[in-house]
């Protein structure tokens, strides 16, 4: 796998986890305590793909 087609999966990812904390967000009014978590660990994991992504576009302005 290229760096390009790992960094369009990574983008793919990135998407559907944004879209997944929206739609726990918008359902606040029935979040527990667990799914306020969730959110949390979604949003951590979505701040590590877009450090990946950082990196994949560090390494591509080096080449």
């Amino acid at each position: 796998m290229d760096l390009k087609n790992l960094k369009e999966k990574a983008l793919h990812i990135a998407e559907k986890y944004t879209d997944l904390v929206e739609k726990r967000v918008d359902a606040t009014e029935s979040l527990t305590g667990q799914d306020l978590r969730d959110i949390y660990d979604s949003i951590q994991m979505l701040g590590h793909i877009t450090a990946t992504l950082e990196r994949f576009n560090n390494m591509k302005s080096v080449r």
